[in-house]
């Protein structure tokens, strides 16, 4: 719908205009950096000059990392008009990424009793894709990650359990803003969470995140269980 595309374009806007200052930062910093060194090697002073540059490829690492993060979202094995049930994609995007799975037990419980219609998948793909990759690295290659499909109410339910670190109580909502990130420096750029945050906004749901009891962490994608709203978006 018209409604459904404004908003969407809203948030695309939204994260674009945050890439782009985010970007434009490291950006400045490269080319004082550049000026600096071209003034400084004039004079003969090439251990300033080295530095100077140092700073620059720095600059230009991290704004490769936000452009690769951004293309890795992007990717996707399925074409922008299938359609498939929730459980199907999340079983895809287990298997895809499996290879990042050593030492970490990958389970899949599906606790829905009513017939879950079909969605689109790429974006939901993304999504799925993203929250087992952090609690991935959140385990360090060894633990548990027990996914749970449910139906309450209506709507669908994916449950991401792991037995990682965990995060600060007091973050549950900043990770999702974008480039706020909890990871390591040179780690993650921030733009993941913050980008199924808006997909599944999109979708007429929401993500959240919080701390498991007994240690670990648990993010649940809550979507509209009718077709109608679910396939909304375009």
């Amino acid at each position: 719908s018209s409604a459904a595309s404004d908003v969407y374009k809203r948030q695309v806007g939204k994260v674009a205009g945050k890439v782009a200052h985010e970007l434009n930062n490291p950006m400045d910093g490269i080319l004082r950096y550049i000026n600096l060194a071209s003034r400084i090697i004039d004079k003969g002073d090439y251990d300033k000059a080295r530095e100077y540059l140092r700073q620059s490829r720095n600059g230009l690492m991290r704004m490769l990392q936000i452009i690769g993060e951004l293309l890795e979202f992007s990717r996707s094995t399925h074409s922008a008009f299938e359609y498939a049930t929730v459980n199907k994609i999340v079983a895809d995007a287990v298997k895809a990424m499996v290879s990042g799975a050593n030492g970490v037990d990958i389970q899949i419980i599906h606790d829905c009793e009513r017939v879950i219609p079909p969605v689109k998948v790429m974006s939901l793909f993304q999504i799925f894709c993203n929250l087992i990759k952090n609690a991935l690295d959140a385990m360090d290659g060894s633990g548990k990650l027990v996914i749970t499909i449910s139906c309450p109410d209506n709507t669908v339910v994916v449950r991401f359990r792991d037995t990682g670190c965990g995060f600060d109580p007091e973050e549950a909502e900043k990770i999702f803003e974008p480039f706020y990130t909890t990871k390591a420096h040179g780690k993650g750029t921030g733009l993941g969470l913050s980008i199924c945050k808006d997909i599944a906004e999109k979708y007429g749901g929401g993500i959240t995140a919080e701390n498991a009891p007994e240690g670990g962490g648990i993010f649940t994608v809550q979507l509209p269980l009718t077709r109608a709203v679910v396939l909304q978006p375009d």
